[in-house]
């Protein structure tokens, strides 16, 4: 979470890139695909002429018409070199990242040409038509001989840098503030230049030919501060001799790009010159970088050392190219148009190139043809993607596909909303609508393509992990289902489409980072318990919780009352819920842990923390929910969270590992992913920015988003996607400028879209379980036999739609021995809950008390299921009482945990021998069975958070549950651990689920056999009346018994004692009390161990005060 001024310090920036965008209508990348053809994908990664012979292709591929071949590349067929020997020989290059614009505002400022984001591999499709396919044309032979000599090509010198990214995400130094599209020429680029330090490329024009032309240089920078800087170019036959070109205007972390010509004195003798690049700029954060250069120059024209030339432009129409020293066996081609290149015949020892006046050529020199290889040949099946067949749209990965069928199946019941689903493979989708080319693009053209009929109500649910931090993408994307950008936007794919506003989503949109098939299922569990919950055992999603941070007392201040001003919303709007806030204590850097388990355990609706965070932390920190000493356990009570915090939403970031080797892992699972996919616990959705957050449009999104969850009548109640829409549209027609533009795109929804979360359809009004009806004496200084009146407090709930207004008629009935005594009571502004009391006279023959809400049936509520409850009632036992409830039979007292081993506590960080046997008792006051769901225990090879608690099994670790009395349970857990350090943790409950009031938590080693020493502690000395033994045994050196003499200073044996040692206990205690005779003064103790055949193993002695 970050902060930025307001009012006139606040500089409104209305980029002009946020109109200028890509337009995404027909036609549709799909245009070209004929669905009855059989298709072939080839992947290329070279520049160069290819091959691939019929047999390498698919079986069942027809190759008896090779005349029918067709080649496409990017919706346009290409020439085929030649089908000729029962091969395909085709010109191709790799992916230029072209497609890449359509993620920049403005397109143009995508300028550097020679990177792609995403991918390296071009993708060419064969395929076999219904008519002769495109075949490249031989030139024809010039009708004049005498042709002009061509004697010089235009040389390129192109250096492409990518060990960094122009925006560094992994450096302090950043702009602090990104849009999710790509912009202001981001790029990979070189290292940061910084302290003073300077870029020096030297260079040499080979074989310049310098009265054909003058040398020029382009190149592309990147500031990498947030400061204004001169970049100042220098160029020179050495540093010595260095002329300044241009000292060039940038900003911040912009690109700038700029060209200028080498002049003769820039040039030594043999060609060569340095260019050098300074920034002189003070500031002591000034960096930059280099995104590319490229140096152009007249050369000599020597074929047959390379393979492609750029000819400079002619008037005339024919050119001649020496070609003496190309082997005979070379192709000439022009590829000027890659798409259709034109077969050249040399004639002798020259080649004729009819030329096009004023237009360069490039020429392809080669002998050299590349195999495909076959891992780069895939079979297609293409088919018809119908617009209007599916309401419910998954994206995933062929991996994903068992899951994400599950998830379609369930989506596709009655229960799971009766949607129309439909399952596309991410990998069809960059085939169908990017040409092949892996990207987010090809997801938006998709989109764009299946909402062509019109904005309709459907959902996207994205089903699959996206890595977009530049630094650890991988080429080609694999086993991913892209966002748009970093920080990333999931909300970008799908706007500005089918006549949607820029900047607004269309449809709602939702994302499960899934790696596995099994965190679908798990997830889908979470779902279907979560939408199978009837209306009246809801009224836990009544409940909201507000965690606030902040670092210093104004942030702490600030960030509290943010939340307060919140609160009427959840608690006198339609929601009519209740709020409880957890506010940071101590104004620090350090965080702060929050415990919330309770809460969550018992129920909660939604849970908004608002405060600095980050992809693994929030502060207040609540942990990861998996954290085994949080102790969550919240099954089927899944809350909706959101988080207004730096990153918290940030899974773009490869981070996916829920078992790390220790918690500061660089993979482990980011925080927020963890709460939404870890099984039966944790959240059921979560919304939070995928990158930085500011408080200012931070408290705008999160009232939007309050308003139309709990106040809003047209939009409570609807799924948790749509009302994103709705508060997304809310903010942009009041918001125009970047930060509230950015937090729209970046607030990223983890989860099914179509949910609907915190549904109150209608009020369901239901007397409150467990002390719903409390009888009280008529004063505390009376029992309940001594009153003369009963005083019946009744505690009313509404688990629904809150209805101002609306009356509800209660009932009391008082039942003893006679006639029941009737009260009715009027009740108004029932939201949430409602407590009253009323009076009866004290007839000292009390049964029951019931009470019945709207006993005539005025109201219309969700269910009439709760609406009556009564308190049964043995005047026997609660004559004697001052209050009598459910609740004082409930079960509110936690049990009792130990944890002992070889019949005794252990100490912190006490030396164990190999395989010991730790023994865990749990007694409470009521019946314990013999369940293993009661006592959880937990290990970890480490200490302070170095490394995850992992949960032992009961079947593989041999943890053997067994009764202990009718309250009581035991367990026996044989550790069977190497020699190290080690931590458990053991968690426990008793039946109704009443946790122990704190985990036991112990330190201890495993200690080699061989490392075990005997030690014995005497203790206390000085003493006054009694020496304590404690002999700690090395289980490796068994014991038969042990010795123990007591002198006085003459040497005098005062005392003398042989003791049995115990076989399995690896701690024997035994005392001293001297006699009364023995005086104050110095004495001393020998102790023998003697082994198990009499041998004396080893002999302590010392002195101790007697006083």
């Amino acid at each position: 979470m970050k902060y930025f001024k307001t009012g006139i310090s606040l500089i409104v920036i209305l980029l002009v890139g946020h109109y200028l965008h890509a337009q995404w209508t027909a036609p549709y990348a799909n245009s070209w695909i004929d669905d009855d053809q059989p298709y072939v994908k080839i992947g290329i990664l070279k520049k160069g002429l290819h091959r691939v012979p019929f047999s390498a292709l698919p079986k069942g591929f027809p190759v008896s018409s090779p005349d029918k071949f067709q080649l496409w590349r990017r919706g346009k067929e290409v020439s085929i070199i030649s089908t000729a020997n029962q091969e395909i020989v085709f010109y191709a290059g790799p992916n230029d990242g072209a497609s890449d614009s359509l993620l920049y505002r403005p397109m143009s400022a995508r300028m550097n040409p020679y990177y792609s984001f995403y991918s390296d591999e071009g993708a060419y499709f064969l395929t076999v038509g219904n008519r002769p396919g495109n075949r490249a044309k031989a030139a024809p032979a010039p009708a004049d001989g005498s042709i002009p000599v061509v004697t010089h090509h235009n040389e390129h010198i192109t250096k492409v840098f990518q060990q960094d990214y122009s925006f560094g995400t992994n450096y302090p130094i950043n702009p602090g503030f990104w849009n999710s599209y790509y912009e202001l020429g981001a790029s990979r680029t070189s290292l940061v230049y910084k302290d003073k330090s300077e870029a020096v490329i030297d260079f040499k024009l080979d074989d310049f030919v310098s009265n054909a032309g003058t040398p020029k240089i382009k190149l592309m920078l990147h500031g990498r501060s947030k400061n204004s800087r001169k970049l100042e170019l220098y160029i020179g036959k050495n540093k010595n001799a260095l002329r300044l070109v241009k000292a060039l205007d940038n900003t911040g972390f912009a690109a700038v790009e700029y060209a200028f010509e080498i002049k003769p004195e820039d040039l030594d003798a043999e060609q060569k010159s340095v260019l050098v690049i300074r920034s002189p700029s003070s500031d002591p954060y000034e960096r930059f970088s280099i995104a590319y250069y490229s140096i152009e120059y007249p050369g000599k024209l020597k074929m047959g050392t390379r393979q492609e030339y750029l000819l400079p432009a002619v008037s005339h129409q024919w050119s001649s190219i020496p070609v003496k020293e190309v082997p005979l066996a070379s192709r000439m081609i022009d590829i000027t148009d890659a798409d259709n290149p034109v077969l050249l015949n040399r004639a002798g020892d020259n080649l004729p190139l009819p030329r096009q006046p004023g237009k360069s050529v490039i020429l392809l020199s080669t002998s050299e043809t590349i195999d495909v290889a076959p891992a780069k040949i895939r079979e297609m099946h293409f088919q018809n993607y119908d617009p209007k067949a599916a309401d419910y749209i998954i994206i995933t990965t062929e991996a994903l596909r068992s899951g994400a069928k599950s998830y379609a199946d369930y989506r596709s019941s009655s229960a799971g909303g009766g949607f129309k689903p439909a399952i596309f493979a991410i990998e069809d989708i960059y085939d169908h609508f990017n040409y092949g080319e892996p990207s987010p693009v090809a997801i938006k053209k998709f989109m764009a393509y299946m909402l062509s009929g019109g904005v309709q109500d459907k959902y996207l649910f994205l089903i699959g992990k996206s890595v977009t931090q530049n630094e650890r993408m991988v080429r080609e994307i694999p086993g991913e289902v892209p966002t748009i950008g970093y920080p990333g936007s999931d909300a970008l794919l799908v706007e500005g489409i089918a006549g949607g506003a820029v900047n607004a989503p269309v449809i709602p949109v939702g994302r499960l980072s899934a790696v596995t098939n099994q965190n679908i299922t798990d997830y889908l569990q979470k779902v279907k318990a979560y939408e199978a919950i009837e209306p009246e055992e809801a009224g836990w999603r009544k409940k909201v919780l507000h965690l606030s941070g902040g670092k210093t007392t104004g942030e702490i201040v600030q960030l509290r009352d943010h939340l307060r001003a919140l609160e009427p919303a959840v608690q006198k709007g339609i929601f009519g819920g209740t709020v409880k806030s957890y506010v940071k204590q101590q104004p620090t850097e350090e965080v702060e842990n929050v415990d919330i388990a309770a809460d969550l355990n018992e129920g909660v609706g939604m849970i908004t923390f608002f405060g600095h965070g980050g992809t693994l932390i929030t502060d207040p920190s609540i942990g990861h929910v998996r954290d085994a000493n949080r102790g969550y356990h919240n099954l089927n009570k899944y809350p909706v969270m959101y988080f207004n915090g730096c990153g918290v939403g940030n899974v773009f970031c490869n981070r996916f590992n829920p078992t790390p080797p220790n918690p500061k892992a660089a993979d482990r699972i980011t925080l927020s992913l963890d709460w939404l996919v870890a099984p039966d616990r944790g959240a059921i959705a979560v919304i939070a920015s995928s990158f930085e957050s500011f408080v200012s449009p931070g408290i705008t999104y999160l009232s939007s988003l309050y308003h139309h969850m709990f106040e809003n009548t047209e939009t409570v109640g609807l799924p948790i996607g749509k009302i994103q829409l709705a508060v997304a549209n809310d903010v942009l027609s009041k918001h125009k400028d970047q930060y509230n533009i950015a937090y729209v795109h970046q607030s990223l929804l983890q989860g099914d879209p179509a949910l609907r979360l915190l549904t109150v359809a209608g009020p369901d009004y239901a007397v409150q379980a467990g002390e719903g009806i409390t009888l009280y004496s008529d004063s505390v200084n009376k029992t309940i036999g001594e009153s003369d009146s009963l005083r019946v407090s009744v505690a009313l709930t509404n688990l629904g739609r809150f209805v101002a207004g609306q009356v509800v008629p209660v009932e009391v009935i008082y039942t003893g021995e006679k006639a029941p005594v009737f009260r009715k009571v009027n009740i108004k502004f029932l939201a949430s809950k409602q407590v009253f009391q009323i009076s009866f006279p004290n007839g000292k023959d009390v049964k029951s008390i019931k009470v019945h809400i709207d006993a005539a049936q005025t109201l219309k509520e969700l269910s009439r299921n709760n609406n009556v409850s009564e308190l049964v009632i043995d005047w026997n036992l609660v004559k004697d009482m001052q209050v009598f409830s459910d609740k004082t039979l409930k079960d509110n007292i936690p049990p009792i945990l130990n944890v002992s081993t070889g019949g005794r506590f252990l100490k912190q960080e006490e030396s164990l021998p190999p395989n010991p046997v730790f023994n865990i008792s749990l007694t409470d006051d009521r019946a314990l069975p013999a369940d293993t769901t009661l006592v959880d225990i937990f290990i970890r090879p480490c200490r302070n958070d170095e490394c995850n608690f992992e949960r032992m099994p009961y079947a593989s670790n041999h943890l053997q549950v067994r009764a202990s009395g009718s309250n009581a349970l035991e367990v026996e857990y044989p550790a069977a651990l190497a020699p190290g350090k080690y931590e458990m943790m053991v968690n426990a409950r008793d039946a109704s689920g009443n946790e122990v009031t704190q985990p036991y938590r112990m330190y201890f080693k495993i200690v080699k056999p061989e490392d075990m020493q005997h030690s014995l502690v005497v203790s206390p000395n000085p003493t006054t009346s009694y020496l304590r033994f404690e002999l700690k045994r090395a289980m490796a050196q068994p014991l038969k018994s042990v010795r123990y003499l007591i002198y006085d200073q003459r040497g005098n044996q005062l005392y003398d004692e042989d003791l049995l040692v115990p076989d399995k206990k690896p701690v024997m205690e035994w005392y001293w009390q001297p006699k009364s005779n023995v005086m104050p003064g110095l004495y001393s103790y020998t102790v023998l161990l003697i082994g198990a055949l009499g041998e004396t193993l080893d002999v302590r002695k010392g002195k101790v005060v007697i006083q």
